[in-house]
């Protein structure tokens, strides 16, 4: 297969590409060039989202679109010469959510303005386009190795280092998680079999708990902080312990339903798989890999005397 993918340097789109490679597809990738490194056996196109003119005139069996944010630019690619589209969207279309469940036919926003809004507004464009040869992928929590935005290995990085650790909320509290490597699997093989239509790309309800996660990162003291002294606290929510949203006021953070996805061929390896491979890419230097793109969106470190404060409240 002739696979055009839009991104492909820095996180997900990363391991579509080395997944795609894999499975002996002909890869071309098109970024600006600024953010990572090309994989070696790729075609890099380089151009700006918003101009796609660098690609006219050549066709692909598919496209797997990691990095389309507005409408505009789902109008320009899926204008392109295209079999089949895969957009990669994200649960932030759902207006409902987090603060309710959602599955794959809850409501998505319709107007309005931000981050869930445009990504619903190109999934619309792009469905429209592409005309019964569109699937919309709405990710979850992407997890994983070349994690540019580091929400899990700041808890991996910081569990290795030992002694105790501030956690969230209650050791048995779920939590829903993908790693980039099922994501993009998952991406392919609906690009493969031509499979159309909308997913949820994340971890099924009720996949593993904090407590099973944190614990798989090492065996550092994990000292468990209830909801309600780290909002007296003033802890930031979902960045100074990253990941967590007080569970009261956000009841459908990891209540997303998967069923449309799982029907259509979704798999999930077990969480400690994944904490083991990010073990494993911070001690080969995964920081220094990943640069400084997006890096305003990373959990800061927490100082010791932070640290000492949230542990004093229990």
């Amino acid at each position: 297969m002739k696979l055009l993918v839009l991104g492909g340097t820095v996180f997900l789109g990363r391991h579509v590409v080395n997944e795609a490679l894999a499975r002996g597809h002909e890869v071309t990738i098109y970024s600006r060039g600024l953010h990572g490194t090309p994989h070696p056996d790729v075609e890099q196109v380089i151009g700006d989202r918003a101009d796609v003119t660098p690609l006219r005139g050549r066709a692909w069996d598919a496209a797997i679109d990691t990095s389309g944010m507005t409408p505009a630019q789902l109008r320009g690619s899926a204008s392109l010469d295209l079999g089949h589209y895969v957009f990669v969207s994200s649960c932030n279309v759902y207006p409902d959510w987090p603060e309710r469940p959602v599955d794959e036919d809850s409501r998505t926003w319709q107007d309005g303005e931000g981050y869930g809004q445009d990504k619903a507004a190109s999934e619309r464009v792009g469905s429209e386009a592409m005309d019964g040869r569109f699937a919309t992928v709405r990710a979850g929590l992407i997890v994983g190795r070349h994690d540019n935005i580091f929400r899990l290995p700041w808890w991996v990085r910081r569990i290795a280092q030992g002694g105790r650790v501030p956690a969230p909320g209650a050791p048995d509290r779920p939590i829903q998680i993908i790693d980039a490597r099922d994501l993009a699997a998952f991406c392919l093989r609906l690009a493969e079999e031509r499979t159309s239509g909308a997913f949820n790309g994340t971890g099924p309800i009720g996949q593993t708990t904090w407590g099973e996660l944190l614990a798989a990162a090492g065996d550092a003291e994990l000292v468990w902080i209830p909801d309600e002294q780290l909002v007296e606290a003033k802890v930031q929510e979902w960045t100074e312990l990253p990941m967590w949203l007080p569970a009261d006021a956000y009841p459908g953070t990891w209540r997303i339903g998967t069923a449309n996805a799982q029907a259509a061929g979704l798999t999930t390896r077990p969480v400690a798989d994944t904490v083991e491979d990010i073990r494993e890419w911070l001690q080969t230097g995964g920081e220094r890999e990943i640069g400084d793109y997006r890096a305003e969106l990373r959990p800061p470190d927490m100082s010791s005397e932070r640290e000492a404060a949230l542990l004093q409240l229990v």
